[in-house]
Formats: structure tokens, C-alpha cells, sequence
């Protein structure tokens, strides 16, 4: 049986513990979150729009990270931009198990009564079934069991506009658990990634003159104190990386709990510090927000440092 799990921002954690829910394993989409490693740090996009993430990588090498630290070896597979959907594989895929596909446009997933706004957006499911003209979807974003046509299926799933990923319909197929690591291992292989995720930004920022980290927040927070906005992006606040932010940084407040009081508690401060900031940004008071991303920025680099030093 497939479980069902359901928050979009988290929706590649959601889509990848439902996948693993159809071979009877219960991995909490919180703890795929974490040990995906993606969620560390923070980088700016080509128009300077934040992230609250690590854009050296990408939620699809974090997902594969995560399996493999839980155990399990999961088939990943992708086509190249010019290739055609690969819709009579996907056929036979499901006719043996459910398939995670990801990243989608959700611009073109019309059964979301907002997609027109959010094309550009990237996202994850899990496909079920499918007949002549459509498949059958468990998205995260709270919507079980609706049905894309093929047509906006091949458009989303193309990802054309989705930068962070590489090549085009990408799916996870076969989970299988090849070893039983303990929670110990499963820590000691989290704390391995998190310090090459942080040096992997490290890289990236010199290589592609980026700022990363707390200098991304710093620099953040100067062009909010002067309402400095690029398009969309205080709505990119408010719907998504704020919340998204205090949220990421209580499941790893609660990863490092009993292991590492110091990284469980300059999480948790770093969950609310985004949980302010999305209160004053919804007040439009714009200076106090730029203050308390100061604040972050300063939280952000005591958790690098500490990382990088264990």
C-alpha cells in the first residue's frame, strides 16, 4: 500500500518516502529532508532571488544521497533534452510499482486550481497508474489521486525552465533496501555530507563568483533594507522560503538532538528567525526583516563553521 504524504514545499522528501512506502518502508519525509543535504546554507539565483539552500547542488543528487545513506539502492533515470517522453517505459515501470517523476513544471499541472502562476516552479510526485490519455498522481501539494493528461504531463515533465536539474523526465524506479544501517551510521554519514555540502558552496562561489551562505544573506538583507525587490520575489518569501526555512532548520534542530546540543539549538533559533521574518514581511515592515536576516546571517555562519569543524 501507498501512503500518501502531503505538504508541497516538501515535495521531493514527500514524493521519495511514498515511493519507499510501496515496498512496506516507513522513512519520515522529514528525515529524507535532512539527509538529502540540500537544505544547508543559502545561494543567490541569476537575478539575485535567494534560497535558502545549496545551490552548488540539486534536490535530485540529494535525493539519490538520502537513499543511499538510508540503505537503499533506487534506479534513477533521465533522458536527454532532446529526447522524447519516454511514455511506454513509464507504462511498463508502473505496471510493477509506483515511480517517483520529478522535476515538473508546476505551470502546466492543471488539476492545481493556481498552476498559471507558477510556471518556472519546480516539483515532485508520485505516479500510480495511467491509461490511454493520462496518469494518475499522488502530488504532495495536497492533491491525491488526480489525473494529468499526457500532453501537460510532457511539458511538465520536460522541465525546460527547471535551471537546478539536469537533462529531462526524470524518474526514480525499483526501491530496494540493500543494508540496514544504524542510527548511528545514518548520523555519521549525514555529518559527512553536510560538511561536503557546505565545501561544495565553498567551490561554487569561487568558481562562478557567487555569494553563498551568510554573505548571500548579508547581501539579502542590504537590498531589502533599501526595498530593493527582484520580480516575485516577496512572494517567493511569504508562499515559500520563509516558511520553508523554519521548517527545514526544526527537522534538523531535531536531527541534531541528543547528538549535538549546539546544532540543535542554532537550528532551532534559525527556525525562528525565519519565523519572524515571515511575520514582519507580512506586515511589510521591510527594514525590521532586513535586521532579523542580519541575524540569520550571523546563525547561518556559526552552523557552517561548527559543521565544518566536527
Amino acid at each position: 500500500m501507498t501512503i500518501y504524504q502531503g505538504n508541497g514545499a516538501y515535495c521531493y522528501a514527500n514524493s521519495a518516502s511514498m515511493l519507499l512506502s510501496t515496498i512496506g518502508e516507513n522513512i519520515s519525509p522529514p528525515l529524507i529532508e535532512v539527509l538529502t543535504g540540500f537544505a544547508l546554507g543559502a545561494s543567490l539565483s541569476q537575478n539575485n532571488m535567494i534560497f535558502f539552500d545549496n545551490g552548488a547542488s540539486s534536490p535530485d543528487q540529494g535525493i539519490n544521497r538520502a537513499f543511499e545513506i538510508l540503505g537503499f539502492h533506487v534506479i534513477e533515470k533521465v533522458c536527454g533534452e532532446k529526447e522524447q517522453i519516454p511514455l511506454e517505459e513509464l507504462r511498463k515501470d508502473l505496471s510493477k510499482s509506483p515511480v517517483m517523476l520529478g522535476p515538473f513544471d508546476m505551470g502546466y499541472l492543471t488539476y492545481m486550481p493556481n498552476h498559471q502562476y507558477l510556471g518556472g516552479c519546480d516539483h515532485y510526485v508520485l505516479a500510480l497508474n495511467m491509461n490511454e490519455n493520462e496518469v494518475l498522481l499522488h502530488d504532495p501539494a495536497g492533491y491525491p489521486f488526480v489525473w494529468l493528461p499526457f500532453e501537460q504531463l510532457e511539458l511538465a515533465w520536460k522541465a525546460e525552465k527547471i535551471t537546478c536539474s539536469q537533462g529531462s523526465y526524470r524518474c526514480w524506479v525499483s526501491p530496494k533496501r540493500i543494508s540496514n544501517p544504524s542510527l548511528d551510521d545514518i548520523y555519521d554519514k549525514a555529518i559527512q555530507l553536510f560538511r561536503s555540502s557546505y565545501d561544495d558552496q565553498h567551490k561554487f562561489a569561487l568558481q562562478e563568483n557567487h555569494l553563498t551562505g551568510k554573505n548571500a544573506i548579508r547581501f539579502k538583507a542590504e537590498q531589502i533594507r533599501n526595498e530593493r525587490f527582484v520580480d516575485g520575489e516577496i512572494g517567493h518569501f511569504i508562499h515559500f522560503a520563509f516558511p520553508l526555512g523554519a521548517r527545514r532548520a526544526l527537522d534538523f534542530s531535531l536531527f541534531f538532538s541528543g547528538r549535538h546540543e549546539e546544532l540543535k539549538i542554532l537550528k532551532e533559533q534559525q527556525a525562528r528567525l525565519f519565523g519572524t521574518c515571515q511575520t514582519l514581511a507580512m506586515s511589510k515592515k521591510w527594514t525590521e526583516v532586513a535586521e532579523t536576516l542580519e541575524l540569520l546571517a550571523d546563525v547561518e555562519g556559526k552552523i557552517e563553521s561548527t559543521i565544518l569543524t566536527m
